[in-house]
């Protein structure tokens, strides 16, 4: 293994793995998948009730940093957060983001905040233009919160019926909602653009879920995705300051939006981009799949490897054996890295370092373990499922944390996780 300033490799069974050196803060927003950011202190919500009754009186509430048990006793439903199938028949993560609490549901008509102890609304801030009605629902993406946690924002794609000669408008509607009060602190109304996505072209993002979404908000300017174009919003003004067709935005970091843009037929490159002018910061060429991994990292696609880059400056930070790798950070200081699918001929998870990007453990080790599929990561506990049973791995060393925890959810707090559409309250 090389000293500092060299690459770094190592390699399992099923997984090899180049670190390139180099220092980076510790990553701060958890989640997984199309997940929508979230602050460590931040609030998170949905519309739900209680199970079982709305006005029990609930036990005293108890914090676990990070939860490892699990029960249903006191479980609360996300009324609003649950999702339409993909393709493949696998239900999308569900809208909800969750941080110390409440759990903020974009649901098809509002973004609505959830004591998740009681399951009552805090608040209810519904959309100015009514959601579609019939079908089976229109996706969403899960809110971002700011990380400061004063803030929650959201997006959907509404049609505004026109009058006399004037047709229908398609428009992307933004809200951006006080965490406190649940009053809006601002709103936009974005004209959509048609997406090249199509019968002649594939997304440009790893992500099946290409619904509006509010990627980050720097200072004086939002930054918002829909399909396969990113626009950024003068917030005060509720006025587009730019838009860049043909290029999905996934991470906002220290002024710089990065994502990935189409330069052919299943051709594409990554950019890092300035959020408020749009004018190019850095390219990494022949990337593909773009997806956000933590707050100033993307992955993508390149030459039959999994690239792991810096949001900021566009380097490569970790290069994974094989396409296809997903990440996610824990909201302190780790990243792990897994194989997706239910069907993974060789499944895997790497976890790193956020910050000097040093190889913590793999699966396979040659032990004989086997590997779960992860579904969430939170302060140190990785959350999984193996075999029809959930399980947490520590984080740090990869080693069994807790063999039957009853749950594997996706977003994770202090008092509990969300699986599917159910908050379940921890208990250890």
């Amino acid at each position: 293994m090389s000293g500092r300033g060299g690459p770094r490799r190592w390699a399992s069974a099923a997984v090899g793995v180049v670190l390139v050196a180099g220092s980076l803060a510790a990553c701060g927003d958890g989640g997984g998948g199309a997940a929508g950011a979230k602050a460590s202190h931040a609030a998170a919500g949905g519309g739900g009730k209680a199970a079982g009754g709305g006005a029990k009186k609930q036990p005293e509430r108890r914090a676990f940093d990070p939860p490892v048990r699990f029960s249903r006793a006191h479980e609360v439903e996300l009324t609003g957060a649950g999702q339409p199938s993909t393709a493949s028949g696998e239900a999308l993560r569900p809208a909800v983001t969750l941080v110390d609490g409440t759990a903020y549901v974009a649901s098809e008509g509002a973004l609505h905040a959830v004591d998740t102890r009681t399951g009552d609304d805090r608040w209810y801030a519904e959309t100015k233009n009514e959601a579609e009605r019939g079908g089976f629902g229109t996706k969403r993406v899960p809110p971002l919160v700011s990380e400061d946690g004063k803030t929650a924002y959201a997006a959907w794609n509404r049609t505004v019926t026109g009058e006399g000669t004037m047709p229908d408008r398609y428009v992307i509607e933004v809200l951006a909602v006080d965490t406190a009060t649940g009053k809006k602190t601002w709103t936009a109304e974005i004209p959509s653009d048609p997406s090249s996505t199509g019968l002649a072209a594939n997304p440009i993002g790893a992500d099946d879920n290409l619904a509006p979404q509010v990627v980050g908000v720097d200072g004086g300017t939002a930054v918002v995705t829909d399909a396969d174009t990113t626009y950024a919003l003068d917030t005060a003004a509720g006025t587009v300051r730019w838009k860049k067709a043909d290029f999905r935005a996934v991470t906002l970091a220290d002024g710089v939006v990065s994502g990935g843009e189409r330069t052919g037929y299943n051709e594409g490159r990554l950019l890092g981009l300035a959020a408020d002018t749009g004018e190019q910061r850095w390219t990494v060429a022949d990337a593909q799949a773009p997806a956000h991994a933590a707050r100033q990292l993307l992955s993508a696609n390149k030459n039959d490897r999994t690239i792991v880059v810096d949001a900021v400056d566009g380097k490569v930070r970790v290069s994974l054996e094989a396409e296809g790798w997903r990440c996610r950070d824990d909201a302190q200081a780790l990243v792990a890295c897994a194989t997706e699918g239910d069907y993974e001929s060789d499944p895997g998870i790497v976890v790193f370092d956020a910050a000097s990007f040093r190889k913590k453990w793999t699966l396979p080790d040659g032990s004989g373990r086997s590997v779960p599929k992860v579904r969430g990561f939170w302060h140190g506990a990785l959350y999984g499922e193996l075999g029809g049973s959930s399980i947490v791995l520590d984080g740090a060393t990869g080693k069994d944390r807790e063999t039957e925890p009853l749950a594997a959810p996706v977003e994770i707090d202090r008092y509990g996780g969300v699986q599917d559409t159910t908050f379940i309250p921890a208990v250890g």
